[in-house]
């Protein structure tokens, strides 16, 4: 069966066998692709439509069109992925590759655990903000989720960075990459600026770390 891959780890992008999959336009279709992808259980429509509609005009045939639509991509010959039983809704992305997913579960389970190869693997699955661009006009609801998994990410984000510099050969040039990357993405996080410092000064480069 073709592999399916979902980024939510910076701008929303499916792909099938590194193909790209086009989604229509709609930004409401993209954000209930998220939302569902992400959630552990199944979601009630009127759920969805509080969250992604604040128009009183019709917004169960407007989540009934997203859900057609999003047959059309996600789904495949005899695999069903959008998953309806009563008033709820599903994704079953269990046989897909999410990175967002991914992300979360090495976070769940202890990013110390993990080689050096497996935290390279995970710090390439960030592509930028979760859902990069995918705010909403008139849909608080979701915004409101949007910034806390932004949030969420962003502190996976660096603990990944934090947790790869630490498995690198001291003073490398890939760790200082690394961390010149925590640095510009967590700027009050002093644990990331004093590595910094101590990995510049251990190469020779006072310099630098003096203007650091």
């Amino acid at each position: 069966m073709p592999v399916l891959s979902v980024r939510l780890l910076g701008p929303l992008a499916i792909s099938r066998n590194d193909v790209p999959v086009t989604l229509p336009s709609s930004r409401k279709l993209r954000a209930l692709l998220a939302y569902l992808a992400l959630a552990p259980h199944p979601v009630s429509r009127s759920r969805l439509c509080e969250l992604l509609w604040d128009v009183p005009n019709d917004p169960r045939g407007e989540l009934r069109w997203c859900l057609s639509k999003l047959r059309g991509a996600l789904d495949a010959p005899g695999r069903h992925r959008v998953v309806t039983q009563g008033d709820t809704v599903a994704l079953d992305l269990s046989d897909c590759l999410v990175d967002a997913l991914e992300v979360s579960k090495a976070a769940s389970q202890g990013l110390g655990s993990l080689d050096v190869d497996r935290l390279r693997a995970l710090a390439k699955l960030f592509a930028g903000d979760f859902l990069d661009g995918l705010e909403l006009e008139r849909s608080p609801h979701f915004n409101s989720w949007l910034i806390a998994q932004r949030r969420r990410f962003s502190a996976c984000h660096a603990a990944v960075l934090g947790r790869l510099v630490a498995s690198l050969p001291a003073h490398s040039d890939e760790a200082i990459a690394h961390l010149d990357t925590w640095v510009e993405l967590a700027p009050f996080d002093t644990c990331g600026h004093l590595a910094l410092l101590s990995n510049l000064a251990g190469r020779g480069e006072a310099g630098a770390a003096e203007q650091h």
